[in-house]
């Protein structure tokens, strides 16, 4: 049992189900304001220094989270988890020389790989050594409250963009191919030697798992998703020879993985994002500016026919389309727009969920 989430057992069995698609009906995580709650977001410092502590302070991140959890409506398959937000591609910062700055709600990067260099992992000797004692006392500050997230270290090319600048990695894709495929194998082997010691740090926190901070995931292994991101800006032809070959080795490394599909352009690498065999899950993301979730019923029914599940972020208007058009196995769907705790329970019932709420 979890302090935060008295029923964590049960959910439990239900996310290890969602993987294998053997759940009995769709899993919904609906999170708000408790009743007669006040809460108000700790607003991060302008200091940058006092702005990096409020990031990577252990002690300062338990106190506004556990006030968070305080205060919020976990309702079905929510988690009390801390998202350990270090900046999405976050690995790019293990590396020499790379160039990051912590702002309100993000990591920003400047270019620092220059023309025909190869990047240079660190371990331990950069920022890794930082996040992973805060990941590891949270934890243990945690335990048996809440839950620890792995950070947002994914993508390889769109850690090598945070290095290397997007547009200029553009041009190495057509100009030097070969020292592209280098720069991915050295960050490729940086990110495993640096996944290995983050999941160590929070092993005993997540029960023996690791769970997913923002997609309220857990298993009893390895997860972690995966992204590029940066394929908006490439062909087929492109992704396939340089971005395929990483998702095929990571989704055999791990024991559980999720796609972060993030905007429409990626629909035409989505038959070959499909054909990985391990791959378990498509987590769609409707990106500012393009339709919404329900607007792409065909893809996403396209998905499941796959043999594959959905981490869906639909607005709560959308939760009768997608539960009519869609099926149960292997759907999870995100609702964070509730207006309160009994407008939260009557989108949970929609999903046949009824007194397994705290």
């Amino acid at each position: 049992m979890l302090r935060f989430k008295p029923d964590w057992e049960a959910v439990s069995r239900r996310l290890e189900a969602l993987w294998l698609g053997e759940n009995e009906r769709p899993l919904m995580a609906v999170t708000c304001l408790k009743d007669n709650h006040h809460y108000v977001r700790e607003k991060p410092p302008e200091d940058p220094e006092e702005l990096f502590r409020y990031f990577t302070d252990p002690e300062w991140i338990h106190r506004r989270q556990t006030h968070r959890f305080e205060n919020t409506f976990f309702g079905g398959e929510a988690l009390p988890v801390i998202w350990m937000n270090f900046g999405t591609a976050g690995h790019a910062k293990y590396f020499k020389n790379c160039r990051y700055w912590f702002a309100e709600n993000t990591v920003w990067y400047a270019r620092s790989l220059e023309d025909g260099a190869l990047p240079e992992y660190l371990g331990e000797d950069s920022i890794l050594a930082v996040e992973k004692r805060c990941m590891a006392e949270l934890g243990r500050l945690g335990q048996g409250s809440y839950l620890v997230s792995m950070p947002d270290n994914c993508g390889t090319l769109d850690a090598l963009a945070h290095l290397r600048g997007s547009n200029e990695l553009l041009l190495d894709l057509i100009d030097d191919p070969d020292l592209v495929q280098e720069a991915v194998e050295r960050i490729l082997a940086g990110y495993l030697h640096s996944s290995e010691r983050l999941f160590d740090a929070i092993r005993e926190n997540n029960l023996g798992g690791s769970t997913h901070g923002w997609m309220q995931t857990w298993t009893a292994g390895r997860h972690q998703q995966l992204q590029v991101d940066f394929s908006v800006m490439i062909s087929p032809a492109m992704f396939e020879q340089f971005a395929m070959p990483e998702l095929e080795r990571l989704t055999g490394w791990l024991d559980r993985s999720t796609y972060h599909l993030d905007g429409q352009e990626q629909i035409r690498h989505l038959d070959m994002i499909l054909s990985l065999p391990r791959l378990n899950m498509i987590q769609w993301t409707p990106v500012a500016g393009q339709p919404p979730t329900s607007a792409f019923i065909p893809q996403l029914q396209r998905i499941q026919a796959a043999g594959k599940g959905l981490v869906l972020f639909p607005k709560k208007h959308e939760v009768p389309v997608l539960l009519d058009a869609l099926k149960p196995q292997g759907l999870y769907l995100i609702i964070n727009d509730a207006s309160g705790e009994q407008e939260a329970r009557d989108l949970l019932a929609l999903a046949g969920i009824r007194g397994e709420t705290p």
